[in-house]
């Protein structure tokens, strides 16, 4: 009896671990790039005197502590790389030391984004995704997340997701989804986005990301978004101490038509085509950024585009009389907005 105990025991136990090498090959592998490091110290934030911030401690000349990016980028990915691996994701850390990408030391900034985007690619993992803090001479404050021109709409998605938690996990301004031609986005053969968490030149930004539990937060909204990503549903609780809260779903989308003025602001010209507004909502009825749509426009084409911060998306639309759809583009929403173009005399 106590063998066949011992044997159903072991065939129990080989078939969890098959089931979990099953579910973990059906994964995406994950590249988390925390930006700089090494000589490269990235943005600098100000700290009051006397913050703890769990990170090693840093001074300027004056003698005030500081926050450097390359710091804050590593702890965060690091936090992130322990949740998904929880999750049995595999990933690929681009660095986990203070060093240059590929843990090397750091020559010049070519050689270290080279680095990265070439174990990325070699290791053919299915995300990359870049861990930055934000630095401006003015006093922008907020988060944003990036990826590059001409991106296919599963980065737009993937983006779209990830910005979402984070303005929901950080509190932080929402600064939208944006297109940028950084290196590591358009050297890398993967979808790829670029997270800035926030400014460490604003002092609401710096002093949030100076907590470990607002990093922590950090990790969990990325995690959490390639959780959803990845078709695997709710993740959970995400941002610690806010895990309770909805992540905001898109609930309605309105069509309205733009004036002549906004039409020529737009770049339209006013003889061929007419500017429409798709205002995206969730259901409390704030507008969401960030929010990927598919238009099929009267004369047939598609088009895709992305909400701004402030919840618009603008539509060029020709001036051919017949159905305006626009859907929201996200796994298991299904949400979309129809209006009636009317037939325009051409002068």
């Amino acid at each position: 009896m106590t063998a066949v105990w011992h044997r159903r025991t072991f065939l129990t136990a080989l078939l969890a671990s098959l089931i979990a090498a099953s579910t973990a090959a059906s994964l995406p592998v994950v590249a988390i790039d925390p930006g700089h490091g090494g000589d490269d110290s990235g943005a600098v934030g100000i700290l009051p005197p006397g913050a703890e911030t769990g990170l090693p401690p840093r001074f300027n000349a004056q003698l005030r502590p500081v926050i450097y990016e390359k710091d804050a980028n590593l702890d965060v990915a690091m936090r992130l790389n322990a949740w998904l691996l929880a999750r049995q994701f595999p990933t690929l850390m681009t660095r986990s030391t203070d060093n240059a990408g590929g843990d090397v030391p750091y020559v010049n900034q070519e050689a270290d984004l080279k680095a990265r985007t070439d174990a990325a690619n070699a290791a053919a993992v299915t995300l990359f995704v870049s861990i930055h803090q934000n630095s401006a001479h003015t006093t922008a404050s907020g988060t944003e997340t990036y990826l590059k021109a001409g991106a296919p709409e599963v980065t737009h998605l993937l983006a779209a997701g990830v910005q979402r938690n984070l303005v929901l996990c950080l509190g932080l301004p929402d600064r939208g989804v944006k297109e940028r031609s950084f290196y590591v986005l358009r050297n890398t053969t993967m979808p790829s986005i670029l997270v800035e968490g926030g400014f460490l030149s604003a002092e609401p930004d710096v002093a949030l990301l100076a907590q470990p539990d607002v990093r922590q937060k950090m990790a969990e909204a990325i995690g959490g978004a390639i959780f959803q990503y990845a078709g695997l549903g709710d993740p959970g609780p995400i941002c610690a101490g806010v895990g309770a809260a909805p992540v905001p779903v898109p609930h309605t989308v309105v069509l309205t038509r733009g004036g002549r003025a906004l039409t020529q602001r737009a770049g339209i010209d006013p003889t061929r085509g007419d500017l429409w507004i798709a205002t995206v909502r969730d259901a409390a009825g704030a507008t969401m950024s960030g929010v990927t749509l598919r238009a099929r426009l009267p004369n047939g084409k598609g088009v895709t585009t992305t909400s701004r911060p402030d919840g618009k998306a603008l539509l060029a639309v020709p001036r051919r009389a017949g159905r305006l759809v626009v859907a929201v583009a996200m796994p298991g929403v299904k949400v979309a907005a129809r209006a009636t173009v009317p037939r325009r005399v051409r002068r």
